[in-house]
């Protein structure tokens, strides 16, 4: 990842009315200041945060911090004065890094953030942020308020419905080719055939791309997926009971029958034993 600070890639997806905390710009300029290996790894700027919430949070989530593994650190909006401090690794696990910005800043002061990124900074140094409080705030009641607002807004999260089901079910079908190739290339490569208690799973990845004006779907690696069309009306579904259009939507089809949409969305009732 390259390590930059763009301040103005945050600002234009302020919502109108909200402004930056007063002491983001000292933050910023402390960034600029410090060596990547002292702060962390990270870089200083918006980065989209539907693919790991798995829903579009529109503009409650502004996401200003980058991190190496994928994740990024985000103001979450709930009230305009003093937006949240939140944390989402790269696999959609949400946290809360501070109740206001000021408080998120002294825990980065005292490695307490929940960002391993930037608690585990190499350098003893701490940052030197001017008028912090003097004790963190406890964090128990906002953590309880973003995981009610997350299961609010996250599709998928609650018992599976008919609808999921079906679509799971469909993609299975439509890509049971696929795994079984995988699997006969698994069995010349070891040299015997799979048995039914093998630990062995076959999945098919895809990068799905479908808005009202286009529809595109590769490979992980970018490459075209074959037959596409075949896909169309499943992924239409899909669309709908997400309630949102498919961006860089990341859907991996197992052997085992699970289907997960954007790695944290699992569609329907997969069997236990397959």
């Amino acid at each position: 990842m390259k390590y930059e600070i763009n301040v103005r890639s945050i600002e234009r997806r302020l919502a109108s009315g909200f402004r930056l905390p007063a002491a983001f710009t000292s933050f910023v300029d402390i960034c600029h200041q410090s060596q990547m290996e002292d702060l962390g790894w990270f870089s200083v700027k918006y980065t989209k945060p539907s693919d790991l919430l798995g829903f579009d949070p529109g503009e409650q989530v502004v996401p200003f911090l980058r991190l190496g593994d994928g994740g990024f650190v985000a103001f979450w909006f709930q009230k305009r004065s003093s937006p949240v401090i939140i944390h989402c690794d790269s696999e959609g696990e949400t946290s809360i890094a501070g109740v206001s910005f000021s408080d998120f800043l002294l825990r980065l002061t005292r490695r307490r953030s929940s960002v391993p990124d930037l608690d585990e900074r190499e350098s003893d140094q701490s940052p030197g942020f001017k008028r912090l409080p003097k004790r963190v705030t406890p964090i128990t009641k906002k953590r309880k308020e973003l995981n009610a607002w997350l299961d609010r807004n996250r599709p998928g999260k609650a018992v599976p419905d008919d609808e999921s089901e079906a679509i799971r079910r469909e993609l299975q079908k439509l890509l049971a080719k696929e795994m079984a190739t995988s699997i006969c290339e698994s069995e010349k490569l070891l040299g015997h055939k799979l048995a039914a208690d093998d630990d062995f799973l076959s999945t098919v990845d895809m990068i799905a791309h479908l808005t009202k004006r286009s529809y595109k779907l590769t490979t992980i690696g970018g490459h075209p997926f074959p037959r596409p069309q075949r896909l169309r009306k499943v992924l239409d579904r899909l669309v709908v009971w997400l309630g949102h259009s498919l961006t860089s939507c990341e859907i991996s089809v197992w052997s085992d029958g699970r289907v997960f949409v954007n790695r944290n969305i699992c569609l329907g009732n997969p069997p236990k034993n397959d």
